[in-house]
């Protein structure tokens, strides 16, 4: 029954949408098509991408499932954060917890620290060894400078190494050569709050442009589940500064840029006071962070060229759950070359992080991890078996982490592309990739990591409440996903185009809990060895140990349709299916359920004239078991008006389905469950 609803739900949508493109086709054509949309479906299917294989070549020629958000993309849809672009891409899984936290995730596997999806801008890593995730509060760049958004849904670990387990999101940014002035944009944010932000790009040389920018961005708080203000409330101050030089047969590119500012939260934790036996605080989240960055290309020759990248990273955050300070230092070089039929790519990378970390009344460490490094070298070669017609791909990264138990981890991959038609390319690929332990898996201890269960509950024998913490185990291994791929892409004609992607991937020595003793609070004796401790006791706390004991296998499918049914009329809908099958060891627990089975999603773009854009975005996401949410739809809708040369108007709505939605739960017990509000927005940019 849940299913037919699902389904019926599901045509209901592809109805509305196909009778809104049926109306608007019998609407009066635009005047001028060619320049509505930046890209044309050829021309997206032939887009340059260059996250799959570390070197440019077409969208349509890609061994990968990969979706690309381009800068049009962005604005048309009023896009103010990265998250919410995000939500344009099939397969991925973008739930919002509070006004400032995020859970992303490709194919399972979910959670506010899911640790197996690798995040980059510009080829810098955004992801934090603490946990193995990102923070994505603090991703903020200026959605303006956004070129395009890659992303590819399975494992990327050859050509990006370790964590790139399931997905990889390349966020990549604009060249300043355009050198075309200033602009200044205001108004109030998506999410409530205000936006304000100024840029100018010039010309310093005739072979050097710069670009700068300052932006400040807040939100206002959303409403708990039981319509108490939930002071999620944030704001954050950035600054950048780019420049670009282009000499002889050499480029060059420096970014300096830094954030500051504070992340609300209300808390929840641990009261010997029932009935709910949990005590929430309000605490604002301190966060800082700034990077430099130099990034060199240099051609050879037509057929060869090297580049590299050196960074330094530094983040500092202060928070309910722990504080930390870090510093990353990164090199990367790889160099391209075409010999024959074999297109070589080989390069590596050296990466040290120092850190300072600090334990709170929640996380503590049991051991102090002060350094790590990270060697890495791969290489990738793609030979042409036929010309234009069948291409193999053999690839194979080695990496050293001093957080691994491992000596060296090895990520192979073998990839086919056949091309049996034009215009229609069939791909399939195996792939094995790594996550290496974060230090949490290694060392944290973590408080309270779901809601204490009440006594009386069938859970809890004790007379006491229970609660739960997770420990780390030093002994963790890294784990491993071999994943199974066959795709098809290409265009039924010349304004349709399709992708299709199934896989499986097969995980093992997957994170895990073991049952460990359970303690008598605060006294610290085991309740096994005496159970009458808890007579002088307020809580019991039961342990749960990281381990590497269970496996599990992800499978399903995605699918994506793009219909330019006018030249002023674009239509995308996108399908996804993931199985969660956990196989578990006696006394063990995966968490799994934190991931929905089916998402769908529907979006229009219409420019019923020259200067005006309308566009929507309606999506479902299914049940999370794990958080007890259900099934929901979602509808955002905005407008931008091009009122003259310099400036241009857009406003929009989210979530015009519900006045609230709960989306997501942090799979810790730390923040209390949030809805997120319906808001309506309204910016105003000038341009100079």
């Amino acid at each position: 029954m849940k299913h037919a609803k699902r389904l019926n739900a599901l045509k209901s949508a592809l109805f509305a949408g196909s009778s809104l493109a049926f109306c608007l086709s019998n609407s009066a054509m635009a005047e001028s098509a060619n320049d509505l949309f930046d890209l044309s479906i050829e021309e997206l299917v032939n887009l340059e991408i260059t996250t799959v294989s570390r070197k440019a070549e077409r969208l349509a020629d890609a061994t990968s499932a990969v979706f690309v958000i381009t800068r049009d993309d962005i604005a048309r849809h009023g896009i103010r954060s990265i998250p919410d672009a995000l939500r344009l891409a099939p397969g991925l899984h973008v739930a919002q917890i509070d006004a400032n936290k995020w859970a992303i995730g490709s194919r399972g596997l979910n959670g506010r620290y899911a640790n197996k999806l690798l995040v980059l801008m510009d080829g810098r890593l955004l992801y934090t060894p603490s946990f193995s995730g990102v923070f994505w509060d603090v991703q903020s760049t200026l959605i303006e400078e956004i070129e395009r958004i890659e992303i590819i849904r399975g494992p990327g670990a050859v050509a990006w190494g370790t964590n790139a387990v399931n997905g990889v999101v390349n966020i990549i940014t604009r060249s300043s050569s355009e050198a075309n002035g200033g602009a200044v944009v205001g108004g109030l944010d998506p999410q409530g709050g205000s936006f304000f932000a100024a840029r100018y790009e010039g010309r310093m040389t005739d072979e050097a442009t710069y670009r700068t920018f300052v932006k400040y961005q807040s939100a206002e708080g959303n409403q708990l589940l039981d319509g108490s203000d939930a002071a999620d409330d944030w704001d954050l101050l950035r600054a950048s500064f780019r420049a670009d030089w282009l000499i002889d047969n050499k480029e060059f590119k420096l970014t300096v840029e830094g954030y500051s500012g504070e992340m609300g939260t209300t808390q929840q934790t641990f009261s010997p006071v029932p009935p709910t036996y949990l005590a929430r605080s309000e605490d604002d989240s301190e966060v800082t962070g700034a990077f430099v960055m130099g990034h060199w290309t240099v051609s050879h020759n037509e057929n060869a060229h090297t580049n590299g990248q050196a960074y330094v990273d530094y983040t500092d955050r202060s928070s309910f759950l722990f504080g930390e300070q870090r510093t990353t230092y990164s090199l990367d070089v790889q160099h391209h070359r075409t010999m024959g039929r074999h297109e070589i790519v080989a390069g590596g990378w050296l990466r040290f992080n120092n850190y300072d970390l600090a334990g709170s009344g929640v996380v503590q460490f049991l051991d102090t991890i002060e350094d790590d490094t990270v060697i890495s070298v791969f290489i990738q070669d793609e030979i042409t078996l036929v010309e234009d017609e069948l291409d193999l791909i053999l690839g194979l990264k080695l990496e050293d982490n001093e957080l691994s138990p491992n000596d060296i981890e090895v990520m192979p991959t073998v990839r086919m592309l056949w091309k049996p038609i034009d215009d229609h390319a069939l791909w399939a690929s195996v792939t094995r990739a790594v996550r290496t332990p974060s230090i949490a898996d290694l060392t944290a201890i973590a408080n309270d990591i779901v809601p204490p269960v009440p006594p009386g509950d069938p859970l809890n024998p004790t007379p006491l409440p229970a609660r739960v913490a997770s420990i780390g185990n030093p002994d963790f291994q890294s784990e491993s996903n071999l994943a199974y791929e066959l795709g098809a892409r290409g265009q039924i004609s010349g304004n349709i185009s399709y992708d299709l992607a199934w896989f499986t991937m097969d995980y093992e020595d997957i994170r895990s809990f073991s049952q460990g003793d359970a303690f008598c609070q605060p006294s610290g004796v085991s309740f096994s060895a005496d159970p009458f401790c808890v007579l002088t006791s307020d809580s019991v706390l039961a342990t749960l140990i990281f381990s590497n004991v269970n496996e599990a296998t992800i499978s399903g499918v995605e699918a994506t349709l793009d219909w330019m049914v006018r030249k002023d009329l674009r239509l995308r809908t996108t399908l996804s299916y993931a199985d969660e099958d956990l196989k578990e060891q006696p006394d063990t627990l995966t968490v799994g359920g934190t991931y929905p089975e089916w998402q769908f999603s529907l979006r229009s773009e219409w420019s019923p004239t020259d200067n005006v854009d309308v566009a929507a975005l309606v999506r479902y996401v299914d049940e999370l078991n794990f958080h007890n949410l259900q099934e929901y739809w979602q509808a955002n809708a905005h407008l931008r008006w091009r009122i003259e040369d310099s400036w241009v108007l857009s406003m929009g709505v989210r979530n015009l389905m519900d006045d609230v939605t709960a989306e997501y739960k942090s799979e810790m017990g730390d923040v209390v469950p949030v809805a997120i509000e319906r808001t309506a927005f309204i910016n105003l940019r000038y341009s100079f």
